[in-house]
C-alpha cells in the first residue's frame, strides 16, 4: 500500500477511509479561511511554479533533482496530493460520500484555456466556502447516479480518475485527467515532482486473449503497454504502469485486468 494508507487508512486503502472525507478531519488540517485562501491563488500558483521549477530543472538538473525535487514533493504530500483510482474505486467513492459538486478544471484553463467541468468536489459540503471563489463558484450539484454517468462517460473518453487532497488526509476532489492535467505534466512530462501517488493496481494483459490492436496503447497515459511484432502481442511494462485501468477501457478482447500492485510487485514496490 501506499505511505498515505499505512498512515492515514486504518488498516484499508486511505482514500476508502469515508472519515477523511468529513468536516471533522478538514477542521483538524484546515480551516474554511485558510481553504478560501488556498483555493483564490490556485490558479496563478499552477499558471507559475511548474513552468518555473521545469526551467531551472532544465538548466540545473543534478541540483534540482537532489535538492529541490525531495522539497516539491514534500510540500504536495502535505497540502494538495493524489492518488490514482480505477472507475470501480471511483464509483465505491461516490456511492459513500456526502455531498457531489461539478467544478470547472482549473488545470485545463492553465494548460489548454478551456473551461471544461471534469472536475468533482466530493465529501464534505463547501459549497457556502466556495460559493465566493473566482474559478470555483460555477459548481452544480450532482446525485450519486450522475456523477457516476459522468466518470463513467470521462472513462470512455479515455480519462483517469485521481483523488486529491486539500491538507492532507482530508480529501475533498476527485479529479479526471488526461495529458491537460496540470499534475500529470508536473509528475510525468516535466518530471518536477512527485504529485500523486500510483493506483493500488497494475494491469496485466492476457497473452492468449490480446489481439494484438494496440488499442490500449493509444490510451495509456504512461507509455506503459508495449508491443512484441515478432508475436503480435501487447504486454504491460509493470514499472511504468499507473494502474488507472484505461487501457482495459479500450480493450475489444477484455484481455486486460487489474491486479493488486502488492501481489505482482511485492510489498517493497515504490509508488
Amino acid at each position: 500500500m501506499c505511505e498515505f494508507c499505512t498512515q492515514h487508512g486504518e488498516g484499508k486503502k486511505w482514500y476508502e477511509n469515508m472519515d477523511n472525507y468529513t468536516r471533522e478531519v478538514f477542521s483538524q488540517v484546515s480551516s474554511e479561511e485558510k481553504l478560501k485562501k488556498y483555493l483564490r491563488g490556485f490558479r496563478q500558483r499552477l499558471s507559475f511554479w511548474p513552468f518555473a521549477a521545469h526551467w531551472f530543472k532544465q538548466r540545473l538538473p543534478s541540483v534540482y533533482d537532489s535538492l529541490v525535487y525531495p522539497r516539491v514533493t514534500s510540500s504536495l504530500k502535505k497540502h494538495h496530493f493524489g492518488q490514482v483510482v480505477p472507475l470501480e474505486d471511483a464509483e465505491k467513492i461516490l456511492e459513500n460520500v456526502g455531498t457531489i459538486v461539478q467544478l470547472p478544471c482549473v488545470c485545463r484553463r492553465v494548460t489548454s484555456r478551456q473551461e471544461v467541468g471534469y472536475c468533482l468536489g466530493v465529501g464534505m459540503d463547501m459549497t457556502e466556502i466556495v460559493k465566493d471563489v473566482p474559478d470555483f463558484s460555477n459548481f452544480e450539484v450532482l446525485s450519486p447516479q450522475k456523477a457516476i454517468s459522468l466518470v463513467r462517460d470521462l472513462e470512455g473518453k479515455g480519462m483517469m480518475h485521481s483523488v486529491w487532497t486539500f491538507e492532507t488526509p482530508f480529501i475533498g476532489g476527485m479529479c479526471n485527467c488526461d495529458r491537460d492535467c496540470m499534475a500529470y505534466n508536473v509528475q510525468v512530462k516535466m518530471k518536477i515532482g512527485t504529485a500523486m501517488w500510483r493506483a493500488e493496481y497494475v494491469a496485466e494483459i492476457d497473452p492468449e486473449s490480446c489481439s494484438g490492436c494496440r488499442r490500449c496503447s493509444k490510451y495509456c497515459l504512461f507509455e506503459a503497454v508495449e508491443y512484441d511484432r515478432l508475436n503480435k502481442k501487447c504486454s504491460i511494462d509493470l514499472t511504468k504502469c499507473y494502474g488507472c485501468g484505461i487501457c482495459r477501457t479500450f480493450c475489444k478482447e477484455n484481455a486486460i485486468a487489474l491486479w493488486d500492485r502488492r501481489n505482482i510487485l511485492g510489498d517493497n514496490t515504490t509508488w
